[in-house]
């Protein structure tokens, strides 16, 4: 029999849905509404100030980050909720290229990057430890600030979704830019940032309350020293969020960029959909250089990178590509689980995982996949509502088995796939969600198994006997 994982959409996270959504909805409208109302990026305010970043496509410069954090995560358990200690270590070394653009405030951020190094190590509790990392051969990424985040994509290889989050580190050096005034100032005095500004340095993708002030403590005629604070409420992928940060920058003059960056921040974040409870404190320091060397960067933005699926690679050798709804929130040797975000709301889970091996261009019975299914569901008072056989070809056969339940007052859709290939290995994708999303969900089941494929194995090195013959 084929090893089937039913998905327990719990009514906690269903319910989540309904009440986030109208949340994520004000909050976006009032945030949109404010940055069309308040936006500085306009043409005239750049003559005004000393003070702006120069932006000079000829111009490449070097950065050096560090990003360091302690605290705890909260996780949901049998006995209650648990508290894991958490401390993490990340480090950037890139050259940039910032690029001129058309768009104003957030949408006005392009840049190109090319990442020597690009790290992190993980510890979670005392025995837990994640390291992630981007190889320097791929690390020529793009970025670009939009209305809500700033937006990464690698130039030539797809990244990962654990990849993509590491680029996303608080207070990316792009959006720091906004910390700077639009007018000329002197020693003392104070000046508020544009409302788009404090979210990306932050992090939060909705926002229903800020402030942000910035002060000139010093200055000569080579620099000037800022110092910053502020708190902002919202939220982040689905998850209630509240920020506070504190910090210095040094603005270099004759070369119109900000030399240095040091920033404290703490967080606490609610557990959500995709990510646990967060208690943590986190310490940014980047410098920025002229850069000397002959790093070869691009001169135009790759906007076409952005909508590039990411890249899923499974325990098992089984690769998926999926769009960046799509986050990883637990995995097992056994089972892979992701979850689909989009603004904020949970649309769907899957759940991947390692069926029975069968003789080469064999596969489980479909009688013994549809009795998998029934079992599974049978507990959640499911039934099944068809079964097909969706592609039959050379390297993939895929049977489909849908059944239907409730969890509490609603009613779930589990879609079972058994995904075989022609080499005897078989995978099981479970898709679950609410039956009234499954307009939201749409074809999202055909995306992923579209990209199916396996890794490539490296072939064994041949044995080498330290025996002499005779």
């Amino acid at each position: 029999m084929t090893p089937v994982n039913a998905v327990r959409a719990n009514s906690v996270e269903v319910r989540f849905r309904g009440v986030s959504s109208v949340f994520v909805a004000c909050v976006c409208c009032i945030y949109g509404a404010t940055v069309g109302a308040t936006d500085r990026g306009g043409p005239g305010n750049e003559a005004e100030s000393p003070w702006l970043v120069r932006i000079d496509p000829e111009r490449t410069t070097q950065f050096d980050c560090s990003v360091n954090i302690t605290g705890s995560l909260r996780t949901p358990s049998r006995d209650g909720e648990q508290t894991w200690e958490l401390s993490s270590e990340s480090t950037f070394q890139f050259a940039e290229r910032q690029l001129q653009s058309t768009g104003s405030g957030p949408r006005a951020l392009q840049a190109v990057r090319r990442y020597s190094t690009a790290s992190a190590v993980t510890n979670v509790g005392q025995e837990h430890q994640t390291r992630i990392s981007i190889p320097a051969t791929r690390g020529l990424i793009h970025v670009a600030g939009s209305g809500r985040k700033i937006r990464y994509a690698a130039a030539r290889h797809p990244l990962s979704r654990r990849q993509l989050d590491l680029l996303q580190m608080p207070c990316d050096p792009l959006p720091c830019s906004g910390l700077l005034p639009t007018r000329d100032v002197s020693v003392g005095e104070k000046w508020n940032t544009d409302v788009w500004v404090l979210p990306l340095i932050a992090g939060l993708d909705a926002v229903t309350e800020q402030s942000m002030t910035c002060e000139s403590l010093s200055m000569d005629e080579y620099s000037m020293r800022v110092r910053f604070s502020g708190s902002v409420t919202g939220a982040a992928l689905g998850s209630a969020s509240t920020v506070e940060l504190e910090g210095t920058l040094t603005f270099d003059r004759k070369s119109q960029l900000i030399q240095k960056l040091n920033c404290h921040l703490m967080e606490k974040r609610t557990p959500g959909p995709v990510s646990p409870g967060i208690d943590a404190t986190v310490d940014v320091l980047w410098t920025q250089t002229a850069d000397s060397s002959s790093v070869r960067l691009p001169v135009e933005s790759d906007t076409d990178a952005f909508e590039e699926p990411l890249v899923l690679t499974t325990p098992w050798d089984l690769l998926l590509r999926h769009s960046r709804e799509w986050h990883v929130f637990n995995q097992t040797q056994r089972v892979l689980m992701l979850r689909q975000i989009r603004s904020g709301v949970l649309i769907s889970q899957c759940n991947i995982s390692l069926g029975m091996t069968m003789p080469p261009g064999q596969y489980t019975p479909d009688a013994d996949f549809r009795a998998d299914v029934e079992r599974a569901v049978r507990t959640r008072d499911g039934y099944v509502l068809r079964e097909q056989t969706i592609r039959d070809a050379p390297s993939w056969r895929v049977r489909h088995v849908q059944a239907g339940g409730t969890a509490g007052e609603l009613e779930i859709t589990w879609d079972y796939f058994l995904c075989s290939s022609a080499g005897g290995q078989q995978f099981s994708l479970v898709f679950s969600y609410s039956a009234d999303d499954a307009d939201e969900f749409g074809d999202e089941a055909t995306r992923l198994l579209d990209s199916l494929s396996l890794a490539r194995q490296r072939a064994a090195l041949p044995f080498r006997s330290s025996a002499k013959n005779d």
